[in-house]
């Protein structure tokens, strides 16, 4: 069975693309769209395979890879990330990468003995006397905080007493004045001495239950280790049966482009490796490709129902250079390393201590891994004689906005305490994406914690297990038919904390306009820092700039 969808008509010479587009730039080719959306119409109304991708957690990257066969006919690929309806392969897909025979030989034994790991931890675990026993040193341990307290009570009543006898001894004769302070003196020491014996006696209680708990915990740390150790092995083992290629007849392994490190879970079971290599293998041309989200919103990444990505970094950064070689890709331009006016920043306020700044989108605040243009850069050459870190706070590079900066160190350290005890007033305005429901609150809250996708950087993603806390304040502004203007109050201050609480499904599930990481590309992110109020460090008063959004 052909892999290949062909378009009918075909689509003109002037139609095709010229250069491969870069997978990290999430603006697809229109070819590469119009193949999207006929595959959409084909998950709609399949009735194959049974899949809910309106089931929470039931979401799915998609991806298309337009080809030119050997008989010059243009067609398109598709392709899902990982599995979809609990299969590997379904009809009109291709194929994964992975050597299904060779995971045969380790794979199933290699997941029964984990298997037989597990249970026997959770035997030990569950175990009645290792029950007990964990019971026994909590109860232990709060009797002896218990007890301790109440010593430490009474000891403090005997030397609030002690205090006043010596008090009194001022008005005694020297001989009865020796007597008493020796008196008091031991008994301050017999207190010292009931204590020391006391946390003694508590300590040889719960080490003996520690003791008795050693046999348990060493042998559930060793069967944990194992595990580890297992499972490290079998990723390894895993990735080494992806064999990957490009044009020119190539082939490297997965973990050929991790150096050292195990490649991340699920490395070469995206949508655009798999496209890639099935065009290889079978003497197919790409020209385009496009990745879109189909279904609900995972729990805790961003993604948009029918909304195009990029290819993710951790783990298709790595591999896909290799596999375009012998493509004419077009060169991927990292964010914020061309921005082109030499005046910017805009300063907006100045004095001999400080001074705030209008920074443009597209302007990174601090040097990055790949470009050194910057306001932090740009403000050194500026201002030669400044001590001190100058930026007392980041903004991203795509958003605009009030920037605050300082020519000292002493006045930076001002500065950054009042952010840290979150006296510094900000407010931002931004453009949401589509309106917002009639019967919303017109100001609200979102806590949502956060911290970075590992396996996606920059991105963020909600995590209540290991996130940050983050908090915005929001106050609508005007709701429109498709947008939704807003005011925003960051609380704290996380990486793309503003741009995340917009789009997430549990804050306001719209993204910011213009949002090329959680939303979609336009020509600029409509999100702008327009106020900010704080106590100068050196007059006291408190100080309000403004900066009127561009949009």
């Amino acid at each position: 069975m052909s892999m290949i969808t062909y378009f009918s008509p075909a689509p003109s010479i002037n139609d095709l693309p010229t250069t491969f587009l870069s997978p990290f730039n999430n603006t697809p080719h229109p070819l590469a769209v119009l193949a999207s959306k006929q595959l959409q119409e084909k998950l709609t109304s399949q009735s194959t395979w049974q899949h809910n991708f309106d089931e929470q957690g039931s979401g799915k990257m998609f991806g298309v890879l337009i080809v030119r066969d050997t008989q010059e006919r243009i067609g398109y690929l598709s392709a899902f990330s990982g599995m979809l309806a609990k299969q590997w392969e379904l009809p009109a897909f291709v194929p994964p990468i992975f050597n299904q025979d060779i995971l045969d030989t380790f794979l199933p034994n290699g997941e029964a003995q984990l298997k037989i790991y597990t249970q026997q931890i959770n035997q030990l675990e569950n175990d009645p006397q290792y029950q007990k026993l964990k019971t026994q040193l909590k109860e232990l341990n709060q009797q002896k905080e218990l007890a301790l307290s109440n010593l430490k009570k009474s000891h403090k009543l005997k030397k609030t007493h002690r205090q006043q006898q010596r008090d009194i001894t001022n008005t005694s004769s020297n001989q009865k004045k020796e007597i008493l302070i020796s008196k008091l003196s031991f008994e301050s020491q017999e207190d010292k001495k009931e204590k020391k014996s006391v946390i003694k006696n508590w300590q040889n209680r719960i080490s003996n239950i520690i003791d008795d708990m050693h046999e348990f915990k060493m042998r559930i740390t060793s069967l944990k280790n194992s595990r580890a150790n297992l499972s490290k092995n079998l990723h390894q083992k895993i990735f080494s049966s992806y064999a990957l290629n490009n044009m020119f007849g190539e082939q490297k392994k997965i973990t050929d482009f991790f150096d050292n490190t195990q490649p991340p879970g699920g490395t070469g079971d995206c949508a655009a490796p798999k496209l890639l290599q099935y065009a290889h293998l079978h003497d197919l041309t790409p020209l385009a490709m496009a990745e879109f989200w189909w279904g609900a919103s995972p729990t805790n990444e961003i993604r948009h129902h029918g909304h195009f990505y990029p290819s993710c970094r951790g783990k298709c950064h790595p591999i896909l250079p290799f596999m375009l070689e012998g493509l004419n890709v077009e060169t991927w331009v990292s964010p914020g390393s061309n921005y082109s006016d030499p005046h910017a920043p805009e300063i907006i306020y100045e004095d001999d201590f400080l001074l705030v700044v209008n920074k443009p989108t597209g302007l990174l605040s601090v040097p990055g891994k790949e470009t050194e243009d910057s306001v932090y850069s740009r403000l050194k050459n500026r201002y030669p004689n400044a001590t001190g870190p100058l930026l007392v706070h980041r903004l991203d590079l795509d958003t605009s906005g009030l920037l605050l900066i300082a020519k000292t160190s002493k006045i930076h350290k001002n500065l950054q305490q009042q952010f840290i005890q979150r006296k510094i007033e900000k407010r931002y305005v931004a453009i949401l994406s589509k309106s917002l429901p009639n019967d919303i609150s017109s100001t609200g809250t979102i806590e949502l914690p956060l911290r970075v996708d590992f396996d996606d950087r920059p991105r963020q993603m909600v995590c209540f297990s290991h996130g940050k806390a983050a908090k915005t304040c929001w106050e609508l502004s005007n709701n429109e038919q498709n947008a939704t203007r807003i005011h925003l109050y960051p609380v704290t201050g996380r990486t793309h904390q503003l741009r995340v609480h917009m789009a997430h499904r549990n804050g306001l599930n719209s993204p910011i306009k213009g949002d090329r990481l959680y939303g979609t590309e336009s020509d600029r992110l409509y999100l702008h820092a327009e106020r900010l109020c704080f106590i100068h460090p050196v007059t006291g008063k408190k100080s309000e700039v403004k900066s009127i959004a561009p949009f």
